[in-house]
């Protein structure tokens, strides 16, 4: 199965996400857009993954759950990967901070544990953002990275209480997603 480690958003977060991508939409380019229910911040793809590593990936979840305690952060910016000029993947970010730094910390954790349990590297790196959309043809996005350029976006409060292993099926629609397990981020900071 097709697995990632990710940080969901609350029900209102994903709604005032879901607000900004019908307002880019309207600005034309072929980019698929990501179901505002599916908007979350990946920690780390796993990618296909054999059903019997599940039980020691959920052990991780857990563990890492226990000492986290939940973060606080700030939605207040648009950009692109690599960048706003011939993006590949526009995102949602947040403000730079010691709850972004904490997060960072975690992935860090999270990257060593996997890589022990013979998972390759991860080629990306924990970047704290949310994709919003996929861009398929690069042609014909002037208006819209013109309009990311320039939009300046009402900051959205978010507070990331969870970790989850996600399992992702691929169908014609669009991803679906299924939550594995679920950890509640708990008081003490993760150490390390």
């Amino acid at each position: 199965m097709r697995l990632f480690i990710g940080l969901p958003l609350p029900h209102e977060v994903e709604t005032e996400l879901g607000r900004i991508i019908t307002h880019l939409k309207a600005q034309g380019g072929r980019v698929t857009w990501v179901a505002p229910e599916n908007i979350h911040m990946t920690v780390r793809f796993l990618g296909e993954t054999d059903d019997a590593r599940v039980p020691k990936l959920k052990a991780l979840i857990s563990e890492v759950a226990q000492h986290l305690r939940p973060a606080h952060l700030v939605i207040d910016r648009l950009g692109g990967f690599p960048n706003l000029h011939k993006p590949r993947v526009i995102w949602a970010g947040v403000t730079p901070g010691s709850d972004v730094d904490r997060l960072a910390k975690m992935a860090r954790h999270v990257e060593l544990e996997v890589r022990q349990m013979r998972f390759g590297p991860d080629q990306k790196g924990f970047k704290p953002h949310m994709t919003l959309g996929r861009v398929k043809d690069p042609s014909g996005l002037q208006q819209l990275t013109a309009t990311l350029s320039s939009m300046r976006i009402e900051p959205v409060r978010v507070l990331i209480d969870r970790i989850v292993l996600f399992k992702s099926t691929l169908t014609p629609q669009g991803s679906i997603y299924e939550r594995l397990h679920e950890g509640m981020l708990g008081e003490e900071r993760l150490e390390g």
